[in-house]
């Protein structure tokens, strides 16, 4: 009997355990994830999508009851029932489907822009850390040269002040972009649908291995076609105008030109190929737009990444110069501080294109 209360307490204490540590493993979960894999994980845990679910299977439950509607519509002169009969809610109920649909996919595309967008700007952070982590240690070494000056006699007091200051002002820097960083990856949890105190490891380095497109190779004839052909604004546009024509159909086969019904449904018909128009002409200013930012932003990487190149070598001839006493400490410093501030525009440069890309594929998508 004791043996068996031994066992059974033995068994509670090892499952007391087990459930704990799972508890707190679920508590601390780690996610490594791609982007791809984020946007996955986001889109699940979103509710809006759910909502604009509920929506399309609304409107297909009116649609059905239009086209019953339709199919037992007597024929006769009167407007309501001439509408009915003639198939214009029927199609009116048809569009409200489509647009339904297509809603969800804008909300599910402006999701999925949030979570990429997130993602390059926890990559970025984490750059700019690692740039200031570089700049902390140039700093430093500075302040060793300058107090090693003062040692033997060839530098003076204000110099190692002055490197002291910058060793600061570099640390006070690093400090700042860590919270940064923090805080977007709290941001990122959010968005995913995560706690905050999750550890989220991107596994795409988005900064370290962009791929900058050939633009020349880019069809903009054919980027403009597919967008007239996807946005949402153009499939509404085309929509509404087909609804008009229909309904202009049927009251003009019962309305003469000069009455208030005539005119009134070829007004809304003639309003609705002018939308349509200024819709594709919209998505065709859209794509070029995009594409425009995209080239650049492309151009910026090239000069800035060619200029960290250049700096580097004047940061490294300055810093020698000032060592072997032939310089002074503030060309050293400048020179310091411009190649800092290049790299960090570096940094934002290629930020910018994978931005600007994301928005160049989404402007012949279904838009943004």
């Amino acid at each position: 009997m004791i043996k068996k209360i031994g066992f059974l307490l033995t068994a509670m204490i090892i499952l007391t355990f087990g459930i704990t540590y799972a508890e707190e493993q679920a508590q601390n979960k780690t996610y490594n994830l791609s982007m791809e894999e984020a946007v996955e994980l986001g889109l699940q845990s979103n509710k809006t999508i759910e909502i604009a679910q509920l929506d399309i299977e609304k409107n297909q439950v009116i649609s059905k009851k239009a086209s019953s509607l339709w199919s037992k519509a007597p024929e006769n002169s009167m407007i309501e029932t001439k509408l009915l009969s003639d198939g214009y809610y029927k199609r009116q109920s048809e569009m409200a489907v489509k647009l339904s649909r297509k809603s969800k996919e804008l909300i599910e595309q402006k999701i999925e822009l949030g979570i990429k967008n997130s993602y390059y700007d926890i990559s970025r952070s984490i750059k700019d850390v690692e740039v200031k982590e570089e700049n902390v240690l140039r700093v430093m070494e500075q302040q060793r040269i300058s107090e090693a000056k003062l040692k033997i006699g060839t530098g003076i007091k204000q110099e190692v002040l002055t490197a002291q200051a910058a060793v600061e002002e570099a640390n006070l820097a690093l400090a700042n972009a860590k919270d940064d960083l923090t805080y977007k990856k709290m941001e990122f949890n959010k968005l995913l649908g995560l706690t905050s105190d999750a550890t989220v490891n991107l596994t795409d380095d988005v900064i370290n291995n962009i791929r900058l497109h050939a633009t020349e190779n880019i069809d903009l004839t054919t980027k403009v076609s597919e967008a007239q052909k996807n946005r949402i604004e153009v499939i509404k546009a085309q929509e509404n105008e087909e609804v008009s024509k229909l309904y202009f159909q049927i009251v003009s086969s019962y309305s003469a030109e000069n009455t208030y019904d005539y005119r009134a449904a070829n007004y809304e018909k003639e309003k609705a190929i002018n939308e349509l128009n200024d819709a594709n002409s919209n998505a065709e200013l859209s794509v070029h737009d995009a594409y425009l930012n995209m080239q650049k932003a492309a151009r910026a990487v090239g000069v800035y990444e060619k200029n960290i190149v250049s700096l580097k070598e004047a940061y490294r001839l300055a810093q020698l110069s000032y060592e072997a006493g032939v310089g002074i400490q503030m060309d050293m410093l400048n020179a310091q501080n411009m190649l800092y501030n290049a790299e960090m525009s570096y940094v934002q440069s290629l930020h910018n294109y994978n931005l600007a890309n994301l928005k160049f594929t989404a402007s012949y998508g279904i838009g943004y």
